[in-house]
């Protein structure tokens, strides 16, 4: 008698009987192997802030400006399908572009700001932190850079500490920052940073603090570099 072979199909499992053996089959199974657990998670934020400047010439510039827009990327480890753990910063830009107005007695002086701050950070990022529940505990300072354009117009351009009359290019170096924590909502979709001190200078003459807002507009499981 030659060999037999039927099959049973039943709540999605096939029952085969083949050369007298009997083998229990999960209907449309894959042969391929699960997922691999995700290794770290890099995150982007869309950034926006107020920048708190003091010690203008005379207290005149002394106020507060909206800044931004800006971008930030963290990567992080992975913690049970979560973000957590070390954090590092990948990639930080943020445009600042507002207009600071001096009157003193029948003088005015204006001074507009183009410019944007960067970090300057090694090829895979810079370990600032670990998050620990919703907060993100800088526990390192990270080197800032800005560049951009300054235009004054008015009386004391070239005084007092005010830019040069007309257009001038402006860099300020690398300098080190250690950010205040970032403070995260319960859906850790959004934070605020509170205000830090990020840089005083003579021209222009001010010391800046700066506040930050991000909301997270990326999210994606990444192999880990190595590096981490």
């Amino acid at each position: 008698m030659g060999r037999r072979s039927a099959r049973i199909l039943h709540a999605g499992l096939a029952l085969v009987v083949a050369g007298g053996l009997l083998v229990l089959v999960a209907r449309g199974a894959s042969a391929q192997a699960p997922p691999m657990p995700c290794e770290a998670w890099e995150v982007e934020y869309d950034l926006s802030g107020n920048l708190q400047l003091t010690d203008t010439p005379m207290g005149q510039g002394d106020g507060v400006y909206p800044v931004g827009p800006g971008k930030m990327v963290l990567r992080f480890d992975d913690r049970d399908g979560r973000p957590g753990g070390r954090a590092v910063l990948a990639s930080y830009e943020l445009r600042q572009a507002f207009t600071v107005v001096s009157k003193a007695l029948f003088w005015k002086t204006s001074v507009a700001s183009d410019t944007a701050t960067r970090a300057s950070l090694p090829p895979c990022g810079a370990f600032a932190g670990s998050l620990g529940g919703a907060t993100l505990a800088w526990t390192r300072p990270v080197a800032f850079r800005t560049d951009g354009t300054l235009n004054c117009d008015g009386s004391f351009c070239g005084k007092f500490g005010a830019p040069p009359p007309g257009s001038s290019e402006l860099h300020m170096p690398p300098q080190a920052v250690l950010l205040s924590p970032l403070q995260y909502s319960s859906d850790m979709k959004t934070f605020t940073m509170a205000r830090t001190l990020v840089s005083k200078t003579d021209s222009p003459k001010q010391t800046a603090h700066l506040a930050l807002s991000g909301r997270e507009v990326r999210r994606a499981c990444v192999a880990a570099p190595k590096c981490m």
